[in-house]
């Protein structure tokens, strides 16, 4: 530990942190330097504003075995309000950095420099690997350093703007590469995004909340309409829903900015409306009206913010009736193909539409610096009901994912006393009212339990040959007189179902018909069919040719049980010639065809509603903007 006096003032200053080089004396403001033994005064730094954040100076914290202190305390900004970032030191000598961003807290651990690397390169959205992390870069910025106090490991500059890249990974891993000026290889501090809770730190050393109660019941600066805040702490601008101007609150004061258009109609879910969606209790706190135009069409949408104190920001979006809830993401947790495909937990979203979007009108307080006219690419990717939404700007590029919401579950919600209007036409993530996939499951199991009832019932089956009939006709027999007709020997027929009727003539080149009639020797009822069967065969200029046969059958339904007699009657042309046939009768035997035709008939219904679902797909893909032929 060093202690001694601040040059500049003469109040006692003191490091107690192995890893500090400067300490902010806490009287005057001053950076005191160690050289050597000695103390050095290195300028004046501005002090340290309330930005209602819930950490301070020497708070201890655990997380897992690794217990830390906050040493230090710097505050940025970069042009929109300041935000804050803590230097940590952990009690086995490493160092790094808690940073507070919308009420998120990411730490971030000091990894050395990474040699090679150049600002201009990272793009919001690209893509890379480092330090064995797969990483997606959110934002690049800049801010120089407005405020400081504590212990800190370097020098600091109020008038150097310094440059940094925060990019994301899977599983929550967040990377910060610190660029500083913007000439140098960057510093890399690898970390993870936590929740207060998961900071390891006692309730009783942290700082009470307290809300910028002069933003709360604040006036207009332009038209001193009152205006009442819901989340006074994190807003950065305000647009008054009285006149329209558009004010900056980042400073914990309004100042105004610009004179905005109104929009043309109120907020379907008013200002400060709460609701209750995904087991929170959210406040409608903003609204915008953005705009695409495509193909000189211009076609718009609402945007509400909502705003939970634990869960932070996220959005409900209304596009033509339809409502979309969304939720924040790490782009890191996304892998995505420009225009294609995006992937999510191992789902497949696919590429609907990419489009300018335009911010027109804007009521109500927000977390970021929104202006009239700011635009941004806007791409979504949908996989009904979801959707992962993608804004990107030039130095940020943000993630969410969104569910489709029917218009009554939002008017539930938020308790509205007005129906919202119903949707027109098809929304990108709309579920499909049709989808055939419950109907083929249900047809499946139909299907299924048909077979085996075929199957059981062809196993139990008799199959027993009652008959078989061998006839010769009589050279001077006639067609269909009784001189070719036959009798058989009486035969029992056990068992009701069907009998199998089979017959077998040796024609060639000619036909022969058979009536059979099986007469039950009890109650005289009878039962008949008719079978014919004919072979032809010969040569032309084609060559050889042959059709037909000589064996066919025929099945007879449900013939009661008892003793019958088969009667058959022979058709055929001229003289029988010496013409023979056999009939043999097969009893209790099942039949395929009935299966086949329910078969077919439950068909019929996932067929139509396949045919239902493809036509709502059909019309919900016309409405995409990019070719996804090869996607199919």
């Amino acid at each position: 530990m060093t202690q001694g006096n601040c040059p500049s003032c003469g109040a006692p200053v003191e490091f107690t942190a192995g890893s500090a080089l400067v300490v902010v004396c806490g009287h005057c403001q001053t950076v005191v330097a160690k050289q050597g033994r000695h103390l050095e005064a290195h300028g004046k730094i501005g002090a340290i504003v309330d930005t209602d954040s819930p950490l301070q100076l020497n708070a201890e914290g655990r997380i897992g075995r690794d217990g830390y202190r906050l040493v230090g305390h710097l505050q940025k900004d970069h042009g929109a309000g300041p935000w804050d970032e803590w230097y940590v030191e952990f009690d086995d000598g490493r160092t790094g950095w808690l940073s507070e961003s919308e009420g998120a807290f990411h730490l971030l651990l000091a990894e050395g420099t990474e040699p090679g690397l150049s600002l201009e390169g990272f793009e919001p959205g690209h893509r890379f690997s480092l330090r064995g992390h797969r990483l997606v870069v959110e934002e690049r910025g800049h801010g120089h350093v407005v405020a400081a106090a504590g212990q800190l490991p370097s020098d600091v500059d109020p008038s150097a703007d310094s440059h940094y890249v925060d990019a994301t990974g899977p599983r929550g891993v967040f990377v910060t590469l610190d660029f500083g000026t913007g000439t140098s290889d960057p510093e890399v501090y690898v970390g993870k995004k936590l929740k207060l809770t998961e900071l390891g730190i006692s309730p009783d050393q942290l700082r009470p909340r307290v809300k910028k109660v002069a933003l709360q019941q604040a006036r207009c600066t332009n038209c001193n309409g009152p205006l009442e805040l819901r989340a006074p702490d994190r807003t950065k601008r305000v647009a008054c829903p009285y006149c329209g101007a558009l004010l900056d609150a980042s400073r914990g004061k309004l100042a105004f900015l610009q004179l905005l258009e109104k929009p043309d109609h109120a907020p379907l879910i008013p200002l400060g409306a709460k609701g209750k969606l995904k087991d929170a209790e959210w406040v409608c706190i903003g609204f915008l009206v953005r705009s695409c135009t495509v193909e000189g069409i211009r076609y718009p949408w609402e945007e509400y913010l909502l705003f939970n104190r634990q869960r932070g920001f996220t959005w409900l979006m209304n596009s033509n009736g339809h409502w979309v809830f969304l939720e924040p993401l790490d782009a890191g947790d996304v892998a995505v193909a420009p225009g294609v495909a995006a992937h999510l937990e191992g789902r497949r979203y696919r590429a609907f539409q990419s489009v300018k979007a335009v911010t027109e009108s804007v009521l109500g307080e927000f977390y970021w610096e929104v202006r009239a006219g700011e635009t941004a690419q806007a791409e979504e990717y949908v996989a009904p009901p979801h959707s992962v939404n993608v804004d990107r700007t030039r130095n940020e590029v943000t993630y969410s994912l969104g569910e489709y919401l029917a218009p009554e579950v939002v008017r539930d919600a938020f308790q509205l006393k007005e129906p919202l209007p119903a949707p027109q036409g098809i929304a990108p993530s709309q579920p499909n009212p049709h989808s055939s996939a419950p109907t083929w499951k249900w047809t499946g199991l139909w299907a299924v339990a048909l077979l085996l009832v075929f199957l059981v019932v062809s196993v139990m089956a008799d199959r027993r040959t009652v008959v078989v009939q061998q006839v010769a006709l009589n050279p001077d027999a006639q067609s269909g007189t009784p001189t070719a007709m036959h009798f058989s020997e009486p035969f029992e027929i056990r068992k009701r179902g069907n009998v199998r009727a089979e017959l077998v003539a040796p024609v060639n080149n000619s036909w022969l018909g058979v009536q059979g009639d099986l007469v039950n020797e009890r109650t005289g009822e009878v039962v008949s069919f008719y079978e014919e069967v004919s072979s032809y065969s010969g040569s032309d200029s084609d060559g050889s040719w042959s059709e037909g046969g000589q064996s066919g059958e025929e099945y007879l339904s449900a013939v009661a049980p008892g003793r019958y007699v088969l009667r058959t009657t022979a058709f055929f042309d001229g003289r029988p010639q010496g013409q023979s046939y056999r009939v043999t009768l097969v009893s209790d035997t099942p039949r395929g065809t009935w299966f086949c035709f329910a078969l077919v008939l439950l068909l019929i219904a996932p067929a139509l509603a396949y045919f239902r679902s493809s036509s709502f797909e059909s019309a919900r893909w016309a409405e995409s903007n990019l070719d996804s032929s090869s996607d199919e």
